[in-house]
């Protein structure tokens, strides 16, 4: 069925999905499920309490939230098979899922009530060593939506792992999509946290790699090359933000390095950096 389906079998096209996902059904139910409703993100991501499509209410989104936390961790004590922590194929439909949702604050509430941030929490581990790196950039900017102080909100170790990683991620395949384009500026405030520090303990090391990865970014922003922004039409400014907060971070990254001596720059670029 295309999307949720028209007015008239809305309702019990949910329901249906909802039983499909749930803790009893066969994993491969339940995956199919997980991607028929990820397929209709869009959709589900624009229901608000102000705008409810006929059939649909507060409590039927209520249980379709619970289903999908149910969907892909069933139980909490298996870590292989279908049912795994860690599923590719599952995991990567539910964190575009997720990414959509977080768009909506009242889906946003919902998710978080309801397991989904802790959930992508555990998967950050497994998104930086195992997957597209795309998917850790939406892991950022699903927790900047969650808190958007930018604070990180797990070890200190494996924040700066996923902000590493997404910067790689950026400066190995370039900045394309307009999702992307946009989760730069998350990307950069996420990224602050990591710098200062409470215990002023941020190795030089993983500065000077991270500088190095920020200008890579920098220089193939499509922005900076005068190439078109962004594929779908939106507005200019938003690739604009997403160059300014970049190039704010490169720029206080320098100075902070500079402060400890590390190398030099030539010609607006690093030179060749040993440490």
């Amino acid at each position: 069925m295309q999307g949720l389906g028209n007015s008239a079998k809305r309702t019990s096209y949910i329901r249906v999905l909802i039983r499909c996902m749930g803790p009893t059904r066969r994993p491969r139910v339940r995956h199919a499920a997980l991607r028929a409703v990820s397929d209709a993100r869009g959709e589900l991501a624009s229901i608000t309490n102000d705008s409810m499509p006929q059939g649909v209410d507060a409590q039927l989104l209520d249980e379709l939230s619970r289903a999908l936390f149910s969907a892909v961790r069933p139980n909490d004590d298996r870590d292989s098979g279908p049912d795994a922590s860690f599923r590719k194929n599952r995991d990567e439909h539910y964190i575009s899922l997720v990414f959509a949702l977080t768009t909506n604050d009242e889906w946003c509430q919902r998710l978080i009530r309801d397991g989904h941030g802790k959930r992508c929490i555990s998967l950050i581990d497994d998104v930086c060593r195992r997957v597209s790196w795309c998917l850790g950039s939406y892991l950022v900017v699903i927790f900047g939506r969650i808190d958007p102080s930018g604070r990180p909100i797990v070890a200190r170790d494996t924040w700066r792992l996923l902000i590493v990683h997404t910067w790689d991620g950026y400066l190995r395949h370039g900045v394309e999509h307009d999702d992307y384009v946009n989760a730069i500026s998350a990307l950069v405030t996420a990224t602050w946290p990591s710098l200062l520090d409470s215990d002023n303990d941020v190795p030089r090391e993983w500065l000077v790699d991270l500088i190095q990865k920020v200008h890579g970014v920098l220089v193939g922003l499509p922005v900076q090359n005068k190439a078109p922004p962004i594929r779908k039409g939106q507005p200019r400014s938003l690739a604009d933000a997403a160059l300014s907060s970049a190039q704010g971070l490169y720029d206080d990254l320098s100075r902070m390095i500079e402060h400890t001596n590390t190398p030099q720059r030539e010609n607006g670029s690093w030179k060749e950096i040993h440490v």
